[in-house]
């Protein structure tokens, strides 16, 4: 028989998020729980040595999945995208384009446009917003949407524009981090970022409050009905902006609260509306329903991946009937139940139709 373990966080909601969300702004953040139900994780995939730090997932016109590679964890590795069929045959899409003055690239979140253009974030010191163009699964064109980000993370398409995190930025003078949303429209060519309130496509920003864990916005999703909904690494909370015709936040709600140490990293939602969150600092996966009840379907201890074991998970997508879910597995921190890096290097998944 499954143990059911239910948590209030009504407290914790409404203390977290009442220093930056006003009385009007506060709406419908009635009372949340937690309910644990676990299912198990097995092996989706072990990758190849060129992928040592996965990351994150798309779905390509094609139907095959595409994953980031960041390769934080190895310093002689620069970034690539891997291809996985639905056969399950793994290869190498591509090896994203360094950045001149570091001879690195970083590719962290990816979102495809309905022409099948990429987008990349590439995140690093002087990180860019790419624009990859493919034929045949060959890469032919790299063009620079925008440049000069601070801590570019996740993205998402929706209705011609980009939707971008950037989970720090310290140019605000705030008594916390301070984090943001930026817009940009796919034709957007070479826009320099200032990482500040200067910038136009700065659409929304969000002070962390939690001071054991000082990291912002993060992972990002459009529900069904064309509303944005950010997570923030820092204060595990998950924000709903509704945006006006041309992109602009015209109201925020908090939607869900999640257990204050998960660290709330990539999101994804289903069909009908079902999200589900990687919890990275103690390897949980959280479905929060349309009716807003948050339920941890996987937890486990430190471990290195064999057998599908989740190890700090940074994005999950369903797919397939699946949720695909990449292991990071390389933050060592206070916090964080990883302990060290190491192989094997996998993707996990999730059965949805169990």
């Amino acid at each position: 028989m499954k143990k059911i373990v239910t948590i209030s966080l009504v407290t914790i909601a409404v203390v977290t998020l009442s220093a930056f969300l006003s009385k009007k702004d506060m709406i419908d953040s009635h009372n949340l729980s937690i309910t644990q139900t676990l299912q198990p994780a097995k092996l989706f995939a072990t990758l190849p040595d060129y992928c040592p730090t996965p990351d994150a997932f798309e779905i390509a016109p094609d139907g095959s999945l595409i994953l980031s590679c960041p390769n934080f964890a190895d310093k002689n590795q620069s970034g690539v995208l891997l291809r996985i069929t639905k056969a399950g045959e793994i290869s190498k899409l591509a090896d994203v384009p360094v950045l001149k003055e570091s001879g690195k690239s970083q590719p962290m979140g990816i979102a495809y446009d309905e022409d099948g253009a990429l987008y990349v974030c590439d995140n690093q010191g002087k990180g860019r917003l790419l624009r990859m163009v493919f034929e045949n699964n060959t890469l032919k064109t790299t063009d620079v949407v925008a440049y000069n980000f601070k801590s570019i993370n996740g993205i998402r398409y929706n209705n011609g524009a980009l939707y971008v995190t950037q989970t720090k930025l310290p140019k605000f003078k705030t008594k916390q981090i301070t984090s943001g949303v930026y817009r940009f429209k796919t034709t957007d060519r070479d826009i320099k970022v200032n990482n500040d309130a200067t910038d136009s496509q700065l659409i929304y920003t969000e002070e962390t409050k939690n001071p054991d864990r000082q990291a912002g916005l993060d992972g990002l999703v459009f529900d069904n009905d064309g509303n944005l909904l950010v997570g923030n690494l820092g204060d595990a909370v998950i924000t709903k902006l509704f945006l006006s015709p041309e992109g602009k936040v015209e109201k925020k709600e908090l939607y869900a609260s999640l257990p204050k140490a998960s660290a709330p990293d990539g999101i994804n939602i289903d069909a009908i509306g079902n999200l589900y969150v990687a919890g990275f600092a103690n390897n949980q996966i959280f479905k929060i329903d349309t009716e807003r009840h948050v339920t941890t379907i996987a937890e486990y201890p430190d471990n290195d991946g064999t057998n599908g074991g989740i190890d700090q998970p940074a994005d999950l997508i369903v797919y397939n009937n699946k949720l695909v879910i990449s292991n990071f597995d390389l933050m060592v921190a206070k916090g964080m139940k990883n302990t060290k890096h190491g192989k094997p290097y996998t993707l996990s998944y999730i059965d949805l139709a169990e």
